[in-house]
């Protein structure tokens, strides 16, 4: 699912409503109304989403952060992750595999080869461009979100090159990765975003 957001706008109050005390909490500790607004909406979608899956009020949806992080339903039953940048956010659902999803706003001013030097391989990073890095980006911070590693962890242990159609090919030596697929999202122009998902891996595989 795709948020669109108008920064400008005040929040709904219906989305402020559907939100637990420690979430209106954390969105009030942004400083600037766009990182509220982006927040209380995302959060207020998702707990829609989730509620109207398992039939459950989405006001009595408790949610964890992970190790790294990653936002965790309590008492399971759907796997779930969230991603916004600029105007936009994503959501992803499965009811069976881990899911990871990333969208992030081009820029074309970004230290593109200090920012490749760190986060690509060398083989990744030869001669990219912003756009080119960007989608690098969103497919390996998708990835790791699909595994339940930190973003920090790992980024030049495996590598992503375009593959056929949307998918990208994917290149590791992690054994617990299991089947671990990831894909290039339609995104709106000056964007790039991708979707990960894990499944498990087969019996002595």
């Amino acid at each position: 699912m795709r948020l669109d957001f108008d920064l400008s706008a005040p929040w709904s109050e219906a989305d402020w409503d559907a939100l637990s005390a420690e979430e209106r909490e954390r969105a009030l500790r942004f400083l600037r109304h766009e990182d509220r607004l982006r927040m209380i909406a995302t959060r207020a979608s998702l707990r829609r989403l989730i509620g109207e899956r398992l039939r459950v009020a989405p006001a009595a949806l408790r949610f964890d952060a992970g190790h790294y992080g990653k936002l965790e339903l309590v008492g399971a039953g759907v796997f779930f992750n969230v991603s916004h940048s600029g105007e936009f956010a994503l959501i992803a659902l499965s009811k069976h595999w881990d899911v990871g999803v990333d969208i992030e706003r081009i820029d074309v001013t970004a230290d593109i080869p200090g920012l490749a030097a760190v986060a690509l391989t060398r083989e990744e990073g030869e001669g990219i461009d912003a756009a080119g890095f960007f989608e690098r980006w969103v497919a390996k911070e998708a990835t790791l979100k699909a595994v339940g590693l930190g973003i920090a962890e790992k980024l030049q242990a495996f590598s992503v090159q375009p593959g056929q159609g949307d998918f990208y090919e994917l290149h590791h030596a992690e054994a617990d990765w299991g089947d671990l697929r990831v894909a290039r999202l339609a995104a709106p122009p000056g964007y790039a975003a991708a979707l990960a998902w894990k499944t498990p891996s087969a019996p002595g595989g």
